[in-house]
């Protein structure tokens, strides 16, 4: 089983706003976000995290974790309102691989090969074990606590699922493509 967090505490700096509550074709970020990750992995345990544990996304999830007694922790960032068809290839990849112990996490990779680790799965013994490393995690970038484990990579032709905003024009650029897709 999979617990899900939803991301949703970030400074929003770039944006201007706070992005959770920022409407998205009639739903809050955070919304859509909850909806996505119902819509794939339905029943399974989902908590927004929000800035009452501040520090980052790594602090936050770091944070999370003694909550936690899934196996595997599911991240979603609230800024990806298009998210769901590559949370939905991620699982695919996942449940074939879920009892391969040597691999880790499960992430998207767009096409130009960026990965998503804010969009993704984790062994949750690998996180812990990552976090006892260091007795803070606040201000520390995500990558520190998922960028050396050992990864599945889900490579997707298109970029569009895994579009996140950052800024205005993001945001802009993502409601033109939520209008392309019809979602």
């Amino acid at each position: 089983m999979i617990h899900w967090l939803v991301l949703t505490g970030g400074a929003s700096s770039r944006f201007g706003k706070d992005k959770a509550s920022t409407e998205f074709h009639g739903r809050s970020l955070v919304e859509r976000a909850v909806e996505s990750v119902n819509a794939v992995d339905g029943g399974a345990p989902v908590t927004p995290v929000g800035p009452e544990r501040g520090g980052g996304p790594a602090a936050a999830v770091v944070s999370t974790l003694p909550e936690i007694d899934a196996d595997f922790v599911g991240v979603l960032a609230v800024d990806m309102p298009l998210a769901q068809r590559a949370l939905n290839r991620v699982l695919d990849v996942w449940q074939t691989q879920a009892s391969d112990h040597l691999i880790e996490a499960w992430l998207p990779e767009d096409p130009s090969g960026k990965q998503q680790w804010l969009c993704a799965v984790y062994r949750r013994t690998a996180l812990v074990r990552v976090a006892e490393e260091r007795s803070d995690w606040n201000g520390i970038a995500f990558h520190a606590l998922v960028g050396n484990l050992a990864s599945s990579v889900v490579h997707f032709r298109s970029g569009v699922s895994l579009l996140d905003i950052d800024t205005p024009g993001d945001f802009q650029r993502a409601l033109n493509a939520a209008q392309e897709l019809g979602t």
